[in-house]
């Protein structure tokens, strides 16, 4: 019959906290392990995808810009992203002794990086390795931030659904930037939180490299990071707006300051700690400075000299913003449910939200925004519980206008924070005395589900989506959701296997890729318009879009036939038989 607690002596009582205290320790080390080995299995099969697929459309880009960076000591060749994600992918490459060859068109130089020494496998993987650092470290952050902010068994399972994510695994699993936005984006938002918390001096320098990180990685964080920042600050002040610590007081202002001068200081040694100047001597005559100051004068030579001066601190950052909002401006050829537009739809990411993540993911992630709403803590802490369902909707608001909507993708930096709520969500439900043995069983059961989706999927995490997408999921999106160029290698194999001797090809890959160096039958590129007997091999994306110079609907015509085969899952298979007569099929009255 055990003692009770009333009945115990002093020595008893500390031996049971200590045996308390013990099992606890041993828990938490047991859970933290299983987050270790989730984070492990991820890797491997992220890494088991690197001989599978070719590259992506982006990869050599990225590449040849990162190669600039480290072997040059320039960042001329495409400023339209940051360096930190390039310089990750070209290290590799790099090490083992590649280098660019001087053609200074990036497309060129990446596509030979990769084929460089005939080991285009290896260089590729050395390429892609690049991009794991940063899966891991927002699969720690994922872990970090529920653990401390919500419990170790939310921790365990936030982790678990953010390393099954197809999502996370296909875009950990390509050498481009979008996992190192993710992972310094949660970096930036976790420290920011904690600096909102406490604002000392040491946090707000961590605070401020986590976010010029950020900014290095994607130029979507200079909308993400304030925006979110702005919108906790004010469920900070809602929260706590009646209490005695609703103030700003006057220490705080050195810290901000501190922050500011860290991002500064980080993003321009992300550059290198570049200048330039506003002009060139070369220009002259500067028109508007002689406009404003005459074209002769001691004001007018100083006016010159100061413009000729190279004060500008990374003027390749300020070249990528403004090439950004040219972009942003004019568009981006982009699909959704069947049509075609320039200037995208508001409502394209959480459509594409909704079907590229896993049914599970998304039905915890709304039950841990049931409880996290509900919650009703002391203020200080409400706010702080908050912040990550604040985070998620600020994610999709602010990405509600932009024009360039080509794939899930751009907002990959959500994920961290839904698999957080979605970890707190089954905590919470598994504990509810409400929903007693109910809870636990609908964790079970959701949880499985979300094992089996993951399991698979593999190795087609790109390509991944949900059930709502039915059988056909070229009907929703396609892009870099469904076909950025990774089939070739299969096409490739499927093509020698059937014994084609010869093929019609309209593939979606990289800018001045060599299609001869892929082990490819004899080939013809597949013009618009132009209908052919025989073979024919073409990816969703020329098929359903078109390229951003093509014209939308120049292959329509293969629409009348079945395909014979899906390649992988983003090229299509036909055989036009010699006896029809292709040429016969209408060309379509107008283009998209």
């Amino acid at each position: 019959m055990s003692t009770t607690l009333a009945a115990m002596t002093l020595p008893e009582l500390k031996e049971r906290e200590v045996s308390v205290v013990s099992k606890g320790v041993r828990r938490s080390l047991v859970l933290g392990l299983v987050a270790v080995l989730l984070a492990a299995i991820a890797v491997v099969r992220i890494v088991s995808t690197y001989n599978v697929f070719s590259q992506t459309s982006d990869e050599p880009a990225h590449i040849a810009t990162g190669m600039e960076w480290l072997q040059w000591g320039t960042y001329n060749f495409e400023p339209l992203h940051p360096p930190l994600a390039r310089i990750a992918v070209a290290a590799g490459p790099y090490l083992s002794g590649l280098r660019l060859l001087d053609h200074r068109n990036l497309w060129i130089e990446g596509n030979e990086l990769l084929l460089a020494r005939g080991d285009y496998l290896r260089n590729l993987s050395l390429a892609r390795a690049g991009v794991l650092p940063f899966f891991l470290l927002a699969t720690f952050l994922v872990w970090h931030w529920a653990r401390s902010r919500y419990g170790i068994r939310a921790a365990v399972v936030a982790t678990f659904l953010f390393t099954t994510s197809p999502l996370v695994l296909a875009h950990a699993g390509v050498a481009t930037t979008d996992m190192a936005a993710t992972a310094t984006f949660t970096a930036a938002l976790f420290t920011y939180i904690g600096f909102l918390e406490r604002p000392t001096i040491g946090r707000a320098t961590f605070f401020g490299v986590a976010a010029g990180l950020a900014l290095l990685s994607k130029f979507s964080a200079l909308i993400f990071l304030p925006a979110c920042c702005v919108t906790i600050l004010l469920s900070r002040w809602l929260a706590i707006r009646r209490t005695k610590t609703n103030t700003l007081p006057q220490k705080r202002i050195r810290p901000i300051a501190v922050a500011a001068a860290v991002i500064f200081l980080t993003v321009w040694m992300g550059y290198r700690c570049s200048l330039s100047s506003a002009t060139k001597a070369a220009a002259r005559p500067h028109y508007t400075i002689d406009q404003m100051f005459g074209t002769s004068g001691s004001l007018h030579n100083a006016a010159y000299t100061v413009a000729e001066y190279p004060f500008i601190p990374a003027p390749a950052f300020f070249q990528g913003l403004a090439k950004l909002r040219f972009k942003e401006s004019v568009g981006h050829k982009s699909y959704l449910l069947g049509e075609v537009r320039e200037t995208g739809w508001w409502y394209f990411f959480p459509v594409a939200l909704a079907i590229k993540s896993t049914i599970p993911f998304l039905v915890l992630g709304a039950v841990g925004i049931f409880y996290l709403v509900n919650f009703n803590g002391p203020p200080e802490e409400r706010w702080i519980s908050l912040a990550p369902v604040v985070a998620a909707g600020t994610i999709l608001l602010v990405c509600a206008p932009s024009h360039i909507n080509i794939g899930v993708r751009h907002i990959l930096p959500i994920v961290p924070v839904l698999a957080i709520i979605g970890g707190l969500g089954a905590s919470q439900l598994w504990c509810d005395a409400r929903t007693r043995y109910a809870g636990p069983v609908v964790v079970l059961v959701l949880l499985s589900w979300q094992v089996v989706s993951s399991v698979r999927s593999h190795p087609d995490y790109l390509a991944y989506f949900n059930e709502f997408a039915g059988s056909h999921p070229e009907n929703i999106l396609i892009g870099s959701d469904l076909d950025w160029g990774q089939d070739l290698l299969r096409l490739s194999a499927a093509l020698q296997q059937r014994h084609i001797d010869r093929v019609s090809i309209a593939y979606a890959g990289s800018s001045h890729m060599d299609l001869t160096k892929f082990n490819l039958p004899p080939f013809k590129v597949l013009e618009p318009y132009k209908p052919v007997a025989g073979w024919v091999a073409i990816s969703f994306l020329d098929l359903k879009v078109g390229d951003l110079g093509a014209p939308t609907n120049g292959f329509a015509w293969l629409e009348a036939y079945k395909p014979v085969a899906l390649v992988g899952r983003s090229i299509l298979l036909y055989h036009i038989p010699e006896s029809a007569d292709p040429q016969s099929v209408a060309k379509p009255t107008a283009t998209q």
